[in-house]
């Protein structure tokens, strides 16, 4: 093996060792990195702050990324679910500063309603790891890393409905509980109890 070969060979070896390292690291139950990001409005906002209402569901994303925008229905319906069982959902856009001036008038299109803050340097988004749009991270109210995709398939939904519905409280209703307690309230003749 000549020389060139075997530095060229050390070198893919040390990289894939620091790629594993740093994948390994932030893998489930490793501490979420802490943060302060602009919201839509200009304040600031901390995930140690968002945590003491609960978990808290991060999904980076950017105007351009067609998947990302595909999500958006899902994370709506899941905020819309536990929102008063502590989940808070937070969009990141990764749009760079030319752009973040569109993120407003964009969610406001979309009819979204949860959190959504500007990383236009994507200093937050190295810190978790994003390589590319959409990655969505689950953190624990203790703040470690309970779940975490890159890519939007549907089955993602599903996967991060349940590991939401792990971390919230068993008394906490959801809505086919009010559901089922709205269809109790009405008697027989059809009028409500």
């Amino acid at each position: 093996m000549t020389g060139r070969r075997r530095t060229g060979l050390a070198l893919l070896c040390a990289a894939v060792l620091v790629l594993m390292g740093t994948t390994m690291s932030y893998g489930a139950n490793a501490k979420a990195p802490e943060f302060t990001l602009k919201n839509i409005d200009g304040e600031d906002v901390t995930l140690s702050e968002l945590l003491k209402d609960g978990p808290v569901v991060l999904d980076f994303w950017a105007t351009w990324c067609k998947p990302c925008i595909k999500a958006f229905p899902d994370l709506q319906e899941l905020f819309d679910k536990y929102e008063d069982c502590g989940l808070t959902v937070v969009a990141i856009s990764i749009d760079g500063p030319r752009s973040t001036s569109k993120v407003k008038p964009f969610i406001a299109s979309k009819g979204n309603t949860f959190e959504v803050l500007l990383d236009p340097s994507m200093a937050v988004a190295k810190k978790y790891h994003v390589t590319s749009v959409p990655r969505t991270v689950l953190v624990r109210q203790d703040g470690t890393v309970a779940w975490a995709v890159t890519g939007y398939r549907p089955t993602n939904h599903a996967e991060l409905d349940a590991a939401v519905a792990a971390l919230i409280p068993e008394d906490c209703p959801d809505e086919g509980d009010e559901a089922e307690t709205e269809e109790a309230a009405v008697n027989e003749d059809g009028a409500v109890d």
